[in-house]
């Protein structure tokens, strides 16, 4: 997963994949440094995912734009459009098992 912190980088990304995961966070976030790990870990099952990694409080930017309002907040872009979204308490299972029906549909 890789980390950017400004807002055109992640539109960029968005357009050019067809799969990406939004991992939105702040710096200071110990539930989101928490998290972090498992969903790297959750990414290497889907090797078409590209993973993206926001620090909202380095450009608040991102919060207008993808309006994350809770840390974390995971966002799952389809063809550029937001398909799934989860915040806060995010349950592995339940992401891995949304991510599965996206990813059996375009297969």
């Amino acid at each position: 997963m890789k980390l950017y912190n400004d807002v055109e980088k992640i539109k960029e990304v968005i357009a050019k994949e067809e799969l990406v995961l939004g991992y939105f966070t702040t710096t200071n976030c110990n539930l989101c440094k928490d998290l972090f790990p498992k969903i790297e870990t959750l990414l290497e099952n889907y090797p078409k995912i590209t993973g993206v990694k926001a620090e909202s409080d380095i450009d608040q930017r991102i919060v207008g734009e993808y309006k994350v309002f809770m840390v974390p907040t995971v966002i799952l872009f389809v063809q550029g459009k937001e398909t799934i979204r989860v915040s806060r308490n995010v349950s592995i299972p339940e992401l891995k098992s949304k991510i599965d029906r996206y990813c059996d549909m375009l297969s």
